[in-house]
């Protein structure tokens, strides 16, 4: 797995390659109101909904910088695209794009993922690590067998950051399938480490599932359909033209399937 230091020319992705964004969710007033000019009536209904200040501006900025991607990459104006949903809520461009894109989007204590590629189902989950008491509780309801033993074989100090690390890949995968909890969380298992690197790992035929660390304290998981990818992170930056780099990984000589354990 090499690093790619150099930034790429425009807003464009190959048939081969991801992006994933993290971008702040606590901005200045003024890029706030920027990016809510380009939201649509409904979005605007929905952030003012929320009971306090704090989560209305981060649905906001969460919503406004996807579409200031999107329109990057599609290149027109953010407030020109449109959302459908399926079934269980999964967000897809509209049909007027055909499927030139395809996206999804996670947000947690302050921070958004988000993850773009062409014409193959993505899933993204980003989770703040914390400390909690019911973490055994939600392993038993939740993981598989063989999630549940590792899980209980790890030290004590491990084990937050292991959780996470499992968690997400779930629904990241669950989101790239766009099933939601039709799928059950405990029907199948995810390949677990504590190992910080980045790294594709095995899940199920035709699907790679890479574990990703958008910023410390953060857990995040990217799973998409097909191999050979090619994974590029980027951070966004307020108001600025060209995309700032975190780091680019080319995964594909590692990128590997198999089958779903259940």
């Amino acid at each position: 797995m090499s690093l790619t230091p150099s930034l790429p020319s425009s807003f464009q992705l190959a048939s081969d390659e991801v992006h994933s964004w993290c971008a702040s969710l606590d901005v200045p007033p003024e890029t706030s109101a920027r990016l809510y000019t380009t939201l649509t009536p409904d979005e605007r209904t929905r952030s003012a909904r929320f009971h306090f200040e704090r989560d209305q501006q981060r649905f906001i900025v969460a919503r406004g910088v996807l579409r200031d991607l999107l329109g990057r990459y599609l290149q027109i104006q953010p407030s020109q695209i449109t959302f459908v949903y399926n079934a269980f809520g999964k967000p897809d461009l509209g049909p007027e794009f055909g499927s030139r894109l395809k996206f999804n989007l996670s947000h947690s204590n302050g921070l958004t993922l988000i993850a773009i590629a062409t014409a193959s189902n993505i899933g993204v989950d980003l989770e703040y690590i914390r400390a909690h008491s019911d973490y055994a509780d939600i392993v038993q309801r939740f993981f598989s067998a063989a999630e549940v033993d590792y899980l209980s074989a790890l030290p004590r100090h491990l084990y937050a950051k292991a959780f996470f690390s499992c968690w997400t890949k779930k629904e990241a995968y669950l989101k790239a399938c766009g099933k939601g909890l039709a799928i059950p969380l405990n029907s199948f298992s995810v390949p677990l480490t504590t190992d910080p690197a980045y790294s594709p790992v095995a899940l199920c035929v035709g699907w790679s599932l890479y574990t990703l660390r958008p910023a410390p304290g953060y857990a995040g998981a990217l799973a998409i359909e097909g191999t050979g990818w090619r994974l590029h992170q980027w951070q966004w930056k307020i108001l600025t033209v060209s995309p700032q780099p975190r780091d680019a990984i080319e995964s594909a000589p590692n990128a590997r399937s198999g089958d779903c354990a259940g």
